[in-house]
């Protein structure tokens, strides 16, 4: 994990000798007749550590295809370039194109190689694109910029983690199929999970019903919309729709329960094992093989085989070996927030959920099985919550009570999921089914629906830096060793360790409260300026902007939550046309347009926006007073490239190609 962290953040590329040279020692240094002594036996650690680093570095080299000769981007000429691609996954709909992740196999008849993102403008031509379809498209491609705002998400860095480094929006005019080529069996594959797809569309369920049963039992989150995702998240139940080691388990006790019979007959215990695994891997395949299940699939096959061979293995070690193969197979996978939430969760469960679990003793049925969820969600939440909060700013407080709400419901959803695929053909039974499965699902809407609105169901706002998120984990360790071992120097330890970070949290909060700050974000055909008063804000954009959540959360809410842990501004202002001078720490910041007519007031910053010309007097003007400018959205090229060349560096700021513009007082 190592070497390829260190891999990503600086381009190292190894050829194959140096993995298979550390391997050849290896062996040599195994030898018995070698490691009789202490020194070669320490030499074999330390070179098991340097191989499995280098070994990290290597597979980061061979897979990302932005440093290999035959990359796409090194083939690009102009804009009349005709590219050949083919689509790798099932393309996703978003409000005004069709997402699809892509390889790049030609450009202008040479051989490339390299994985792309393409937004195809958003017809019936392209709702009907598939895996496996073969275009030819002329496209302008570009590099992935993060956009460089304040505590925004990088998607840049995010696609970069999948192997991709340029986009392109493709018109309707621009492409057509020429073939397809995808793997049968893939194709199968997404042909057997749109079938299944299909099957619920044509139940009659609501649309609410139909999106969760979609996610939950086919791993289809691409139709929730937005007050689902919301009212789950904030109930803490975000965890059903993403189908994960819960989803795995309970498949795994499904198919274990109903092939048991087998065990009766000869050689029937060999044939068990192979129906189970083979059943919980079409099952991972159907579902999208996310990172949470691959892992789930690989560890549960450790575990049925260790089991019904009687060969005992401990649970950890399944975890590290499914861990190590995901990482050979796609070693940028340890990047993943999916990939990582799971195995914190996982490992929380398997060491705190016994150690909660025996703190309370009940002989009652129902009340054991009560709590058993509820430790499980302790463990789970504490292993995780760190992250959650560095990733998603909240925590759900009532995650335990929606827990045991969803939990057992969702063993019943997809017990009824099943069911139904297998029995909907038929008259009477397959509408009985339905009506179970519609009612489950139902039940599971309503009691998450209930949850999300219970008084402070959710606490939002939290921001942290990733240095807290490893603090908080040393903490959380430190206190769950120090319980279990009653250990009271881990206990001083953990507790030294929560209240540094919560002097550090308040000597920051200090910073922020006593500082001042302008910030112009970059936010796509929009304009968005926020003046920083301490933790307060005065937030000023267009009115379309205003009124776009999505979009304020992903660009600028982040930051909003860092200085002042709220998610709305102190005071939003609309742009008005005719107030173009904003006011701010004895500073002045003038909106250009071209309708910008008159004399521009004396200012110190001038932000251009939506403007293809200026005259060469007011620049002369600007550069005479020893005026910033900010370039932001709708300056034409040319535009640009003439300020360029006028301005010294120091005064002059592009957004798309630098990112926000942020000034402290």
């Amino acid at each position: 994990m190592l070497g390829v962290i260190v891999a990503f953040y600086w381009p190292i590329v190894l050829s194959v000798e140096w993995p298979l040279f550390l391997l050849l020692t290896l062996v040599l240094l195994s030898l018995p007749i070698v490691s009789k002594q202490f020194f070669q036996r320490a030499a074999f650690g330390l070179m098991s550590t340097i191989l499995f680093f280098l070994l990290g570095i290597f597979l980061v080299g061979i897979q990302s295809n932005r440093w290999h000769q035959s990359y796409f981007a090194n083939a690009i000429n102009d804009k009349t370039d005709l590219f050949q691609v083919e689509i790798l996954e099932v393309p996703e709909q978003k409000e005004n194109s069709v997402k699809c992740f892509a390889n790049v196999s030609a450009v202008n008849n040479q051989k490339t190689i390299g994985k792309t993102l393409i937004y195809f403008e958003k017809t019936e031509r392209a709702l009907d694109l598939r895996y496996g379809d073969v275009l030819c498209l002329k496209a302008n491609f570009g590099d992935v910029r993060p956009n460089g705002n304040p505590m925004e998400f990088d998607y840049s860095r995010y696609l970069r983690i999948h192997n991709v480094t340029h986009q392109s929006y493709v018109r309707d005019n621009e492409w057509e199929k020429v073939a397809h080529t995808g793997h049968s069996f893939f194709t199968w594959i997404y042909g057997v999970r749109e079938y299944l797809g299909g099957v619920l569309e044509k139940s009659g369920m609501n649309g609410s019903n139909l999106m969760v049963a979609r996610a939950l039992i086919l791993g289809e989150k691409s139709s929730l919309d937005r007050e689902t995702l919301r009212t789950f998240s904030s109930a803490g139940a975000m965890h059903v729709l993403a189908v994960s080691g819960l989803h795995v388990g309970i498949v795994m006790l499904i198919f274990s329960f109903l092939l048991k019979p087998l065990k009766r007959l000869p050689k029937g215990r060999i044939l068990f094992v192979v129906l189970v695994v083979l059943l919980i891997w079409f099952y991972a395949l159907i579902t999208g093989m996310s990172s949470s299940v691959l892992r789930a699939a690989v560890m549960f096959s450790f575990v049925i085989v260790g089991k019904e061979l009687e060969r005992e293995s401990s649970v950890y070690q399944s975890i590290m070996v499914s861990a190590f193969l995901l990482i050979l197979i796609e070693p940028l996978i340890i990047f993943q927030v999916g990939f990582q939430l799971s195995y914190l969760a996982v490992l929380g469960i398997v060491f705190l959920q016994p150690k909660i679990y025996n703190l309370f003793y009940t002989k009652y049925f129902l009340l054991d099985k009560v709590w058993q969820i509820t430790s499980v969600s302790i463990a789970a939440q504490l292993a995780t919550f760190p992250l959650g909060l560095y990733y998603f700013h909240q925590f759900p407080n009532f995650f335990m009570l929606s827990n045991l709400i969803v939990i057992p419901l969702a063993f019943a959803i997809l017990i009824a999921g099943m069911v139904y695929f297998a029995f909907f053909w038929i008259p009477g039974i397959g509408y009985s089914c339905f009506l179970l499965l519609d009612g489950l699902l139902s039940i599971l809407n309503k009691g998450v629906k209930w949850v999300e609105q219970l008084p402070h169901s959710i606490y939002w706002g939290v921001s942290i830096h990733w240095y807290e998120v490893f603090c908080l984990n040393i903490i959380i360790v430190l206190g769950a060793l120090a319980f279990i071992n009653r250990k009271t120097k881990w206990l001083i330890t953990s507790m030294s360790l929560a209240v540094l970070l919560l002097v550090f949290n308040i000597v920051e909060k200090q910073y922020i409260n006593s500082s001042f700050q302008l910030v112009i974000y970059n936010v796509n055909k929009s304009t968005a300026v926020d003046l920083f008063y301490g933790g307060k804000n005065v937030f000023i954009a267009d009115k379309k902007l205003i009124q776009d959540d999505d979009k304020l959360l992903f660009h600028v809410k982040h930051n909003w939550f860092y200085r002042s842990g709220n998610e709305f501004a102190h005071k939003t202002i609309p742009i008005d046309t005719t107030r173009r001078l904003i006011a701010f720490q004895n500073k002045t910041l003038f909106r250009m347009d071209s309708t910008v007519t008159y004399k521009i007031p004396k200012t110190d910053f001038v932000l251009l926006e939506n403007i293809a010309y200026l005259d060469s007097r007011v620049v002369a003007d600007f550069i005479t007073r020893n005026v910033s400018v900010v370039v932001g959205q709708g300056v034409s090229y040319r535009l640009k490239y003439f300020i360029e060349g006028q301005f010294l560096e120091q005064n002059l700021h592009d957004l798309k190609a630098k990112g926000a513009f942020v000034l402290n007082f």
